[in-house]
């Protein structure tokens, strides 16, 4: 998402940088394994935050 972000020039680069040394660790797990998965295997939003809210343990 901060690609998508920096390469559409949504924020600059100071506010993107600050953004993502303040990101949980965690959360950006989630979303690099969440990236790995193609959008028509996803699951809803729904379910992926009742997944990361449950204590995510990975991608399978």
């Amino acid at each position: 998402m901060t690609a998508f972000i920096r390469e559409q020039g949504l924020l600059v680069t100071a506010e993107i940088d600050e953004f993502v040394a303040q990101a949980p660790v965690n959360l950006l797990a989630f979303q690099e394994g969440a990236a790995r998965v193609p959008l028509g295997a996803r699951d809803s939003m729904r379910s992926w935050l009742a997944q990361f809210e449950a204590g995510w343990n990975g991608f399978d």
